[in-house]
């Protein structure tokens, strides 16, 4: 099985020499996934470090892209023994019910130089909402495997938790921790030039 990612997630483009339905192969040891949101006024920090996907994305043919990214959330974590508890438990996460997010694309179109744009559902806890994801990207000559390509995509996702019923009973207020999160991808792949 071919391991790719985001968050994700999550998008490439491809060089002029690749098929538009070759897939990227994810960098899982370069690439991640993270998250912050405010807790009582502090900054809380989080990483999402398992995930498995596929990514089929050529600039030229955008129309047959393809992103599927699918996150585990139990290994989800802030560093944080008490953080951790309260955000993989029932009112939260719910880690050991809902043990998967996914991100499926529906469209991916180009704004301009490196810039793009996925559009696409993400489903957290079960509950769907359509997302878009801006991410920029910048593709080389793999320098460690001739013959291949190397691209890098960065992009920030901005979240309201309560819109996926991510905070329920006292934890449904705004007060302790913010409704907004943000996600920030760092997504390394290869593929054949």
């Amino acid at each position: 099985m071919r391991r790719c990612l985001a968050l994700a997630a999550l998008l490439f483009a491809t060089p002029a020499l690749a098929g538009p339905q070759d897939p990227w192969t994810i960098d899982l040891r370069a690439s991640k996934l993270t998250f912050t949101a405010s807790q009582v006024g502090s900054q809380v920090s989080g990483r999402l470090p398992t995930w498995t996907g596929t990514i089929v994305l050529d600039p030229s043919a955008l129309a047959t892209a393809r992103i599927d990214i699918r996150i585990e959330m139990p290994p989800v974590s802030t560093n944080n023994r008490d953080v951790d508890s309260l955000m993989k438990g029932p009112n939260f996460l719910h880690v050991l019910k809902f043990r998967e997010a996914r991100f499926t694309s529906t469209r991916v179109t180009a704004r301009g130089g490196d810039r793009y744009e996925a559009q696409g559902k993400l489903t957290i806890r079960d509950v769907t909402r359509d997302v878009v994801l801006p991410f920029s990207l910048a593709i080389v000559d793999d320098p460690a495997q001739p013959g291949r390509v190397r691209a890098t995509a960065r992009g920030r996702l901005g979240l309201k938790r309560l819109d996926f019923g991510v905070g329920r009973n006292e934890w449904a207020s705004t007060g302790q921790v913010s409704n907004e999160v943000t996600v920030d991808l760092t997504v390394v792949a290869s593929r054949p030039r």
